[in-house]
């Protein structure tokens, strides 16, 4: 399979973490990678670049102009400039997946959005992926009406929706509190996607 890995967010650790990522995924699939992070230190972004070969990245700091805390319902442990940052990397890597994809006319399977970060216990189940449908792991969705954040896959078409995540819109229309889980499981409704929740077991080391 022709697998595009879509990386958000921190480096720390990605050199360690490369070699469980690729066997996560499966080494017999053809992968690429895209990054968008936000100010990495160059040591972390040249391992990242050495590694992992990213097909296109993005390594600019994050300006942006609304304040997402502003909004009713949010919770002590919300980190609001962190969680805004992640949205936007969200969006920017999947701008240069694309961009990619259409100017070399490149077809993928499957696109994953993960953290580099995680470390994998066992295989993606990526086979048979179906239309409409959002694959997302058990667990970390933290609170009633949220879901996993961390991790997320399925084709291209939903993994554009999911991706493209509009955190002041789905405010505005109440449909999620200022929460990154909140705000991802509403995007997904708002798109209409089928969740199918996937027994991919991983922690999380910084």
């Amino acid at each position: 399979m022709k697998i595009a890995v879509l990386v958000y967010g921190r480096l720390n650790k990605c050199a360690e973490h490369y070699n469980n990522i690729i066997d996560a995924i499966g080494k017999a699939n053809n992968i690429d990678f895209f990054l968008s992070s936000d100010n990495s230190n160059e040591s972390l972004l040249n391992d990242f670049i050495n590694i992992y070969k990213p097909i296109s990245y993005n390594n600019n700091p994050i300006y942006y102009d609304n304040d997402l805390g502003k909004y009713p319902g949010k919770r002590c442990e919300t980190q609001i400039h962190n969680m805004t940052c992640h949205l936007i990397n969200k969006n920017r890597v999947f701008i240069l997946f694309e961009e990619y994809m259409n100017s070399k006319n490149v077809i993928y399977d499957c696109v994953i959005s993960l953290r580099v970060d995680c470390v994998f216990k066992n295989k993606f189940q990526i086979n048979d992926l179906e239309y409409n449908k959002i694959y997302i792991p058990y667990g970390y969705d933290y609170v009633d009406n949220g879901i996993n954040d961390q991790i997320a896959y399925g084709k291209v078409g939903v993994m554009r929706k999911y991706n493209s995540i509009n955190p002041v819109d789905l405010l505005d229309k109440k449909l999620s509190i200022p929460h990154p889980e909140s705000l991802h499981f509403a995007n997904i409704k708002l798109h209409g996607l089928n969740i199918q929740r996937v027994d991919v077991k991983y922690y999380i080391d910084k």
